[in-house]
Order: structure tokens, then C-alpha cells, then sequence
């Protein structure tokens, strides 16, 4: 049986590891991960996470939020896919799929049209099928491409 449940607090246990996890497979080192999980927990006040559950397995999370975007003359509110990840397992199963309709849902449920998120070269074809594309006027701290998504 797989469910899905939404947190607000990123020190839940199941959240902690499946994300100690996900830096493991990336080869990012942390020195402090409570000031890690803290920040996330303080961040823009509407930091989320669904972790998707197969029996008493946590199998993956998305992590996201809402981004207010605005200059002197307009502002924007835009969903921002943070972090996201399945278990090599359980991946090419439609947990990734699933977990990204769930955010697309909250973020549209929250009066958000338009999703933005970068994204490692190997995940770049799953997004383009959902619908994403490259944001040639946007750039990202991280050097990735921005892609974007209407909903």
C-alpha cells in the first residue's frame, strides 16, 4: 500500500533520512545537518515536503514552497520545486510522477499558476514530459537551467 503525507517540520525521521540519503547519492557533505533541517523549517514560513510511503517504507520526498518574485511595478507568487527524490529502487514506478502531481496540486489549491525548479541533467527528460521547459530570461544561483511550468 503506498500513501503520501505532507509535513511541515523537517525534523520527522522519516524525512531526515530519506533526504541524508539523497545528499549520499549526490556527494554532498554536511557538517551540520540540525542547522540544515532547522533552516528548512524556518524558511519562507511555507517550506513543504510530501514523502511518499510503500507499506512501512518511506520511498521518496518533494520538497517545495512558495517564492514571491517582485520589483518596483510587479510581483509574482511562484511555486518552487526545491528538492525531489526517489530511491534508485523505486524510480521509472510513477512515485516521481505522483509526488510531482501532488506539489502541482498544493501549489494550483494555493492560487500558484506557475512552477519554477532546476534540475540535474538526468532528470531533465522527466520534466519536459510534465509539461516544463527551459526559462531562457530566468537564471539560478546554482548555474542550472530554470524551468518553468504553467498550470
Amino acid at each position: 500500500m503506498t500513501k503520501d503525507i505532507l509535513i511541515t517540520d523537517f525534523f520527522d525521521p522519516m524525512f531526515m533520512t530519506m533526504f541524508r540519503r539523497y545528499f549520499d547519492e549526490l556527494e554532498i557533505k554536511v557538517s551540520d545537518w540540525e542547522g540544515l533541517f532547522s533552516e528548512m523549517n524556518t524558511q519562507n514560513g511555507g517550506n513543504c515536503a510530501y514523502i511518499r510511503v510503500c507499506g512501512d517504507n518511506p520511498i521518496g520526498f518533494i520538497q517545495f514552497t512558495a517564492v514571491t518574485l517582485e520589483n518596483w511595478f510587479f510581483k509574482e507568487k511562484l511555486g518552487f520545486i526545491r528538492e525531489f527524490w526517489v530511491q534508485k529502487e523505486f524510480r521509472r514506478n510513477g512515485h516521481g510522477s505522483a509526488l510531482c502531481s501532488l506539489a502541482e496540486k498544493y501549489f494550483f489549491d494555493n492560487g500558484i499558476k506557475r512552477i519554477v525548479l532546476t534540475a540535474e541533467e538526468k532528470a531533465k527528460e522527466f520534466y519536459f514530459r510534465r509539461g516544463y521547459e527551459v526559462c531562457r530570461g530566468m537564471e539560478a544561483i546554482n548555474g542550472m537551467d530554470v524551468w518553468i511550468r504553467e498550470i
